[in-house]
């Protein structure tokens, strides 16, 4: 049977085709006023103006983790139970991950294993926002600053979650990174945006984004090339673009719609799903609000179960497989050395949760699962 049901949907408004033609009769394609103004939408939303839009969130993690000062041989803490675009910034710069252990019940990092992997060569904590699900800052906070590192949140599924009151992204983390790839709650077609706590990672983040070239120096008032203008760290090619921008600012007038649509779908599957035999619902926190990107979960027999959504239609997966299984990182592998990991990657599985479900979408779903497999 076709999936009638999808696990993921791009979401474009008509408003998009109209602005995206203004743009490329514009002339103007590369990084200028419309990633501004993508960029103050983002500072309303989240509250915190310290935002960097960027091409894609593995170019904005690449930054972070630079700029955190992670160089060849350095490592970082991160979980195996991450997206590819969270890792493979790791490795790029020739740093080491180190995989830490999750708490089976949120498959997220676990703080209280983070202070046994440090070691002088450590830098940062990299903290993944499972599925839009909210991390425990505060303990993750806690740890970065006992043990002298940098904490860089990867939210890239989780806009629109919120904890304590307030936007990811705006609650004192050195870096936070929003996704706007494809099938994100909002997008970009491909983008991401990169928060800093501190106006000074800000400024770094804005000059090494494009090459480390400063801005304001670097053309003459001719509009010709300034031959005195410095670049004192080589940086990246990681802006975002004009065209990508324009996507995104087309979406905005729709952000808080979305949002609450899928607040609205996870909290009935929180409270429908509740009790049903073989499904153990992820620990969300109280002093928090989930993104619900997707709706995730952890079951038993979990094939059976995928074979039997497929079925009726209804589009399903593992959200992440654990990276650490792959041959690239096998250098770097703690064989039976965690056991959240072991079982959470066992287990993990996500059934929609967008803004594009009916109630009747819901309730089919739910009596699927409901009816055991």
């Amino acid at each position: 049977m076709s999936i009638s049901i999808p696990l993921f949907k791009v979401h474009m408004p008509s408003s998009a085709a109209p602005a995206l033609a203004a743009t490329l009769a514009s002339g103007q394609l590369a990084l200028g006023a419309n990633v501004e103004a993508f960029e103050r939408g983002l500072a309303d939303y989240t509250g915190n103006p310290r935002v960097n839009a960027m091409s894609d969130v593995s170019g904005a993690l690449t930054l972070a983790l630079f700029i955190a000062g992670v160089r060849p041989g350095d490592e970082v803490i991160v979980s195996p139970m991450v997206c590819l675009a969270t890792s493979m910034p790791i490795a790029n710069l020739f740093a080491r991950p180190l995989w830490c252990d999750v708490d089976p019940a949120t498959g997220m990092l676990d703080p209280a294993r983070i202070a046994a992997l440090v070691t002088p060569r450590t830098r940062a904590i990299l903290a993944y926002h499972w599925s839009g699900d909210v991390a425990d800052l505060e303990a993750l906070q806690s740890a970065a600053r006992s043990n002298g590192l940098a904490l860089i949140e990867d939210a890239s599924e989780a806009f629109g979650a919120e904890y304590r009151g307030r936007k990811l992204g705006n609650h004192g983390s050195d870096f936070c990174v929003y996704s706007f790839a494809a099938v994100r709650q909002i997008t970009t077609g491909e983008g991401a945006a990169l928060f800093c706590s501190s106006a000074l990672h800000h400024a770094q983040a804005r000059q090494l984004r494009r090459y480390g070239i400063h801005q304001a120096s670097f053309r003459l008032s001719s509009g010709d090339l300034n031959p005195e203008s410095d670049i004192a760290v080589p940086g990246f090619n990681f802006c975002m673009n004009n065209v990508a921008a324009t996507i995104g600012l087309a979406q905005f007038p729709q952000v808080e719609d979305i949002v609450s649509r899928q607040r609205a779908n996870g909290r009935h599957f929180d409270g429908a799903l509740a009790g049903s035999a073989g499904i153990t619902l992820l620990a969300r926190r109280e002093d928090a609000v989930s993104g619900y990107w997707t709706y995730s979960l952890r079951a038993e027999r979990r094939a059976d179960l995928m074979r039997k959504l497929q079925q009726e239609g209804i589009g399903c997966q593992r959200l992440h497989v654990r990276n650490d299984g792959y041959s690239c990182f096998a250098h770097l592998r703690r064989e039976h050395a965690l056991p959240g990991v072991d079982r959470f990657d066992r287990e993990n599985l996500s059934i929609p949760c967008g803004w594009w479900l009916t109630i009747e979408e819901r309730e089919r779903i739910v009596a699927c699962i409901r009816a055991g497999w």
